[in-house]
């Protein structure tokens, strides 16, 4: 059994360098076999001062080219480069536990599975401004389902994050490639939801996922996303996502303009609750209120300006 990781860069060699050495020093699993895959999504193919710890890296490491931009294209460049039986992918801000490739071995020697995914928690000792509200973890990279193994699904109380997931070579062939239309580029990199894109494809398929809490990987929380400025984006851009991954759906919701009736109620709830709580104080829950703004703002510009511009490039 052989085991492909994968690990998109865009133009953070230092976040990288992090990356590849954490995936140097993790433990060796015992009969897995282990491939490291770096896809380069820059215009420029090279890679250069990273050449010292690729070298330390003790799995067959590859570096791919792909220059069509966004992270979903460099996906599909390593999946399609891939000759594993499972591809397992990880951000390049991202650092792998020590018992990562174990974990997976583990979990797939113990019987038939079809994808795994795990925890994405803040390095130890991180810290947080008080006004960063608690129902965003997402903004600052972090992902936790809770303490239980369990499956995925309909009850699972969220999704497969591609910061860590493992996927079958199989079931990617069945559900077919990352939509190029989502995931963050060049010039939007607050693009997002080709992961829960795929992970509701691969819940239609009925492919068999399982959710393991200790396949962990710690996500660096860039400086940037400590600010008002980058969580009011993060919740635009979220909106605009959303918005682009319903657009070939017909859910059977109430919309109002093509967008989900109860964005804006959410909006004008948090509209009220932000004046409220000006006056109380409560810095993290008028954060909170003000993103429900942000995140319709998002939903209408997705639907009636992105996807059009989408559709036309394409045509």
């Amino acid at each position: 059994m052989r085991l492909d990781l994968v690990i998109p860069t865009l133009r953070r060699p230092d976040l990288l360098k992090r990356a590849l050495e954490s995936v140097a020093k993790a433990d060796r699993p015992h009969r897995m076999q282990v491939g490291v895959i770096v896809v380069n999504n820059a215009a420029d193919p090279e890679l250069p001062g990273l050449e010292s710890v690729l070298a330390s890296i003790p799995f067959d490491t590859r570096v791919l080219h792909e220059p069509q931009p966004g992270k979903s294209a460099a996906l599909n460049t390593a999946i399609e480069a891939s000759a594993a039986d499972y591809l397992g992918f990880i951000d390049d801000d991202e650092e792998l536990s020590a018992d990562w490739f174990r974990v997976v071995e583990e979990a797939l020697n113990a019987g038939p599975v079809d994808y795994l995914g795990g925890r994405v928690l803040p390095p130890p000792g991180t810290t947080f401004p008080d006004w960063v509200p608690e129902g965003y973890p997402a903004v600052l990279g972090i992902a936790d389902g809770g303490p239980d193994a369990q499956p995925y699904g309909p009850a699972f109380p969220g999704m497969l994050k591609g910061g860590n997931a493992v996927i079958s070579k199989a079931t990617l062939r069945a559900v077919g490639p990352y939509s190029t239309d989502l995931g963050p580029t060049a010039d939007r990199r607050l693009l997002s939801c080709e992961d829960e894109d795929m992970y509701l494809r691969l819940v239609r398929a009925g492919a068999q996922g399982r959710y393991l809490p200790h396949l962990l990987v710690y996500h660096c929380v860039h400086p940037e996303r400590l600010r008002k400025s980058y969580h009011r984006a993060w919740a635009f851009w979220q909106g605009a996502s959303l918005s682009v991954l319903a657009r070939d759906r017909r859910p059977g919701i109430p919309e109002i303009a093509q967008v989900p009736r109860y964005a804006y109620g959410a909006a004008a709830r948090g509209l009220l609750g932000y004046v409220r709580l000006t006056l109380s104080g409560d810095q993290s829950r008028r954060m909170a209120a003000e993103l429900a703004v942000w995140n319709l703002a998002g939903r209408l510009y997705g639907r009636h300006v992105l996807s059009r511009s989408q559709r036309r490039s394409r045509t």
